[in-house]
């Protein structure tokens, strides 16, 4: 895509759960038999990393372990989330506070001091939709390689004979429901009054029997969507 120099730039959004170290690395990477090298083509700018301010608090706090959510490897797994968010927060350079309209100005202020003892450095911004100034993160020119590739997380990952997926790593999976009939909004809702622990993040489009709405996140932040159009082949 870069060879091609139709882009000026180019975001790249990993999956919710995604380590930041192995993407980093990936720019790096260099492979002299199959003649792979992307610092030839581009750089990396800048690692971005986005906090649900509300729900912040619920996994670093917790001290839930995989095992406790039904995600572990087996029984002696003491894994837990907050390992995966804690390496989210420590290998970035921007982080994006988002949802900051859910909680108090005090409660923000006691997240921001502590996320910056974990990044000092990083650049902390305030968000509500997730809605920034695309200048915050686009052509910054914040990723440092030689600083990135001095810390322990980066070391750690090079040490490893085969990187472990996310998925595997920390017993998180994922799947996709679709179906071409509407909920009834009354048992969704109950269901959604009982969320289960184990769920982690969920998003999408609801076609309720009365309206459609987007769902994002799992605290049932819904706003109305587009006319939900049905069409069948003959």
């Amino acid at each position: 895509m870069a060879g091609e120099k139709r882009f000026d730039y180019i975001l790249i959004e990993s999956a919710g759960i995604g380590e930041p170290i192995p993407v980093a690395q990936t720019f790096t990477y260099v492979d002299k038999e199959l003649e792979i090298d992307l610092s030839r083509f581009c750089r990396l700018d800048c690692m971005v990393t986005v906090i649900d301010v509300y729900r912040f608090w619920k996994d670093f706090s917790s001290g839930e372990t995989l095992l406790e959510r039904n995600q572990a490897a087996g029984e002696d797994d003491g894994r837990n989330v907050v390992d995966l968010l804690v390496s989210q927060i420590e290998f970035c350079d921007v982080l994006i506070l988002n949802k900051c309209d859910r909680v108090t100005d005090d409660e923000l202020a006691v997240l921001e001091a502590v996320l910056r003892k974990l990044q000092p450095r990083a650049r902390l911004i305030r968000a509500v939709h997730d809605r920034i100034d695309p200048a915050d993160i686009l052509n910054t020119g914040l990723f440092h390689y030689e600083k990135a590739s001095r810390s322990a997380g980066w070391i750690k990952e090079l040490e490893k004979p085969v990187h472990t997926p996310e998925t595997e790593e920390y017993g998180i999976s994922s799947f996709v429901y679709e179906r071409a009939r509407p909920f009834h909004p009354e048992r969704l809702m109950r269901w959604m009054e009982a969320w289960p622990a184990e769920i982690v993040r969920a998003k999408g489009i609801l076609w309720l029997a009365t309206r459609s709405l987007s769902h994002h996140g799992i605290r049932h932040t819904e706003t109305a969507s587009t006319r939900w159009y049905l069409s069948a082949s003959t």
